[in-house]
């Protein structure tokens, strides 16, 4: 008999019952050949292994961790974003002084709204109001 074909005997052994005279076959076609009877034996340890002994499970409380963590999550963003810019805040800070220092030398006057770029006129609050948006979308 073919080796592929001992073993789905095989395998079938396992799963149902078998009738006498394949058993008898089984049996001569692995006291004769012992590599397929290391093969078969394998199998078992195999199947064994794979077997489970009690149900899987996430184990005790698992909802309850699950819902926590999604909780706790926010907080856990709001660590990563201050690690972050606790890490880089000498840099803008380095950064800020510099656009001020360059403000300062290109301003006009040395008073707090013109280096803020502030401006007293309304001049720009009128244009804004004034702007017809449909009339340059259309324009």
């Amino acid at each position: 008999m073919k080796h592929e074909k001992i073993e789905d005997l095989f395998l079938k052994s396992l799963e149902e019952n078998i009738s006498d005279a394949e058993r008898k076959e089984l049996s001569g076609a692995m006291e004769a050949d012992e590599q397929l009877a290391k093969d078969m034996s394998g199998y078992l340890i195999m199947r064994e292994e794979v077997r489970r002994k009690r149900p899987a499970t996430f184990g005790p409380y698992f909802a309850s961790r699950v819902v926590a963590k999604i909780q706790n999550m926010k907080v856990e963003i709001d660590k990563q974003i201050m690690f972050f810019f606790r890490r880089y805040q000498l840099a803008a800070l380095g950064v800020l002084v510099a656009l001020l220092t360059i403000n300062i030398v290109f301003s006009d006057q040395l008073n707090l709204p013109s280096v803020l770029g502030l401006n007293d006129d309304n001049t720009a609050d009128e244009e804004l109001v004034s702007f017809d948006f449909y009339n340059h979308f259309n324009e």
